[in-house]
């Protein structure tokens, strides 16, 4: 199941790995806002949601990734593709440097979670983004020690949890287990 592609059913996506998540917006934004190329943000004034970068109002956001151990294996992650809400001072300095994929320099700056993730499902959830090397999205860690992914960060999921976060957004879970 780690390693071998599938398709599901409910969606028709096909994954080569363990199913990874990725929401393809912050849930602040609109779900009929179009989404322009990644050059709209520095171009275009007002609203703009692109592939990387959203802006909505005084509101920063960048894509990133939320990495879930699995627990009990060999280093194998649950991929969370989600969003992080940045100060308008980060914002700036990741996005001058985004197109010359040198936002390592930056290190870690505060994050809020975008996105509203299961198990418990609330946003503005404060974290920290740690640059990655080579042009990767940022790493979205999460830093209240009460929240329930911080804890799945810390000490990995099982292979249940995996699952029932899937099924938290939609995924038949049938076509996960057995070759559809």
């Amino acid at each position: 199941m780690l390693s071998s592609q599938r398709k599901c059913r409910c969606c028709g996506a096909t994954f080569a790995q363990l199913l990874s998540l990725s929401c393809d917006r912050p849930d602040a934004c609109s779900e009929d806002m179009f989404v322009h190329d990644n050059a709209a943000i520095s171009t275009q004034s007002g609203d703009v949601l692109t592939d990387d970068f959203c802006r909505l109002g005084k509101l920063r956001f960048v894509r990133a990734v939320l990495a879930v151990p699995i627990a009990d294996t060999s280093g194998e992650e649950f991929i969370l593709g989600t969003w992080a809400r940045l100060s308008q001072d980060d914002f700036d300095a990741y996005l001058d440097r985004f197109e010359m994929q040198e936002t390592e320099d930056l290190g870690s700056i505060r994050a809020w979670l975008a996105n509203a993730i299961p198990p418990d499902g609330s946003e503005s959830v404060e974290a920290m983004l740690h640059m990655r090397p080579e042009g990767q999205y940022p790493e979205l860690q999460i830093s209240e020690p009460d929240h329930p992914l911080h804890n799945l960060q810390m000490v990995g999921a099982q292979l249940e949890e995996i699952l029932g976060l899937l099924y938290a957004y939609g995924h038949d879970m049938p076509s996960l287990i057995y070759d559809a």
